[in-house]
């Protein structure tokens, strides 16, 4: 069985303003009642997570599985340098100057690789396309179904049905920066 989650990573928050903008995003959120303002044992982590809203049926279409009778459901901000993954690993990048597509394996698995060592670190992340060698920034390179997001600041919901793409577009415009969305299994 298992767990799924949706993140919503933003791509440019700062380690310092990462903290402020979950709070004014949860905040908004719970205005908006999809979530709600207390803190449950709605997934993972010690601190809690925000359960859904009166109004949490908002940020997807469709039926939402059962998802208030469910453990696990809840929305988690979080900050602090990140990885996001899907839990399965792999997937396939393309360029964004050329339309290359290159698998995340080899050859561009080692760079890779490099590069995330790197953004952990907090240097120069960049990889060079090996098609038009141009230098792209890791979260530049367009990730096939969401794969990877290298954040600072992320909004991950448990179990939630799949988000509505005008909702993951909506949390972008409150944050004022690219947000990626990527879904994935524990």
């Amino acid at each position: 069985m298992g767990d799924w989650f949706q993140t919503i990573a933003d791509l440019d928050a700062t380690a310092e303003e990462a903290p402020g903008l979950a709070e004014v995003v949860v905040a908004d959120l719970v205005a908006d009642g999809i979530v709600s303002a207390e803190r449950t044992d709605c997934g993972p982590g010690a601190d809690g997570g925000h359960p859904p809203g009166s109004r949490y049926a908002e940020a997807f279409d469709g039926p939402d599985y059962g998802l208030l009778t469910l453990g696990w459901n809840g929305l988690f901000a979080w900050w602090g340098r990140s990885v996001v993954d899907t839990g399965q690993g792999g997937g396939e990048v393309g360029c964004p100057h050329c339309d290359a597509i290159e698998s995340y394996n080899e050859p561009l698995g080692a760079a890779f690789i490099e590069a995330i060592d790197a953004w952990y670190a907090q240097r120069p992340s960049d990889t060079v396309c090996r098609h038009c060698g141009r230098t792209i920034g890791i979260n530049d390179w367009r990730w096939a179904d969401g794969v990877w997001a290298f954040a600072n600041l992320g909004l991950t919901f448990w179990n939630w049905p799949p988000l509505r793409n005008d909702f993951v577009a909506g949390i972008g415009r409150r944050l004022g920066h690219r947000v990626r969305l990527v879904a994935g299994k524990l």
